[in-house]
């Protein structure tokens, strides 16, 4: 196939905003984040896709894709593939896909096999024909070739943090990440903003919501969000929260995420601004309960599981086979011994009293 050029945003085409979402620290909401903020994204009416960049595959888990998926990121970075070609529709109106894969860690190389550097993505990333409005990329924790592929692939970045300490820390080894990544390999990324999650009413959450404001005001998102069992429903069903609790207060507020980042930081949309959108995510959640359901109700297959997740279940099962041979094995010594005893009392004493010419 021919490969696409070193050349990108030409004047005769137009090109989408890549926003990635990034944290250095794990658990701190970044695939939650991505799925519902390109999902309220479409509906606001843009064209998106989004792109599972983290080889945990959590955010292709969200959508029903199982089985249209015929290529996704593993295609893409071993250049087998056009973007356009790439992407597999959702089942919601103007949210496409590429779909993550598990063997991803194997396929870091292939961000630096082209020109010696890290910008393979960015590439991989070039539209020529149908370009979205925006890419969202979910990306992996750490920083390993994918995540500053990732970041050398975006035009803005999104920064989801938890309340705590450790996720404060976190925060701020990310920001100098970002700050080393626009002096070298993308001079053109900017922050969108950092995004505060699953604040708690209590001294923790309330004193890290007012210490990040306080120690970032200029770069914090209007829109931030308590915490809402919802989401972690959501996540357990393995699908989008604002389809899963579409009158939900989370759903409303990514809805004002979507908005901020299409207004810019700061912005706060009314509720008559936000109605078309959080219309458009009932209509979603109604057409798409029932396949939701029924993939609930349906046994996870091994294209569902973790990479070897069907060894490890024969493995506990042939451990129980195991433990349950080696219990019976002891039964049997125990009442072989009691056997014995038994016997010897009855029949052992006359034979020994024979053999030492004490009686009978």
């Amino acid at each position: 196939m021919t490969s696409h050029e070193d050349v990108f945003d030409t004047p005769e085409t137009r090109q989408p905003t890549i926003l990635s979402v990034y944290n250095q620290k794990g658990g701190v909401g970044k695939t939650t984040t991505s799925v519902n903020l390109a999902l309220t994204l479409a509906a606001m009416g843009k064209s998106v896709v989004l792109i599972d960049f983290d080889p945990q595959s959590s955010a292709t888990s969200n959508f029903l894709l199982r089985d249209k998926a015929k290529v996704g990121i593993n295609d893409l970075l071993r250049q087998e593939t056009f973007v356009e070609d790439a992407i597999t529709p959702t089942a919601f109106d103007g949210l496409s896909m590429i779909v993550g894969a598990r063997k991803l860690y194997s396929l870091e190389h292939a961000l630096d096999s082209r020109g010696g550097s890290q910008r393979g993505l960015r590439k991989a990333l070039h539209f020529s024909r149908n370009p979205p409005d925006y890419v969202v990329i979910d990306c992996p924790p750490a920083l390993g070739h994918l995540a500053a592929g990732a970041l050398a692939a975006s035009d803005r970045l999104v920064v989801p943090v938890f309340p705590g300490r450790y996720a404060l820390d976190g925060l701020r080894r990310t920001l100098q990440v970002v700050e080393h990544i626009q002096n070298g390999l993308n001079p053109n990324l900017s922050l969108a903003g950092i995004l505060m999650l699953s604040i708690t009413n209590d001294e923790v959450g309330r004193e890290s919501l007012t210490q990040l404001r306080n120690e970032f005001p200029d770069l914090m998102f209007r829109t931030a969000f308590p915490y809402d069992v919802d989401v972690v429903k959501a996540t357990y069903r393995r699908m989008p929260a604002a389809i899963f609790a579409p009158e939900g207060r989370t759903t409303a507020r990514f809805a004002a995420l979507a908005w901020e980042i299409i207004h810019g930081r700061g912005t706060a949309p009314d509720e008559a601004q936000l109605k078309p959108a959080l219309d458009r995510i009932r209509s979603w959640h109604e057409a798409t309960d029932t396949s939701y359901s029924a993939r609930r109700a349906s046994s996870i297959d091994e294209a569902d599981e973790p990479s070897g997740g069907g060894g490890a279940r024969q493995a506990e099962r042939g451990q129980s086979t195991g433990r349950g041979g080696m219990g019976a094995g002891l039964v049997g010594l125990v009442i072989g011994l009691a056997g014995g005893f038994v016997l010897g009392a009855a029949v052992g004493q006359p034979i020994l009293g024979r053999l030492l010419g004490l009686g009978g």
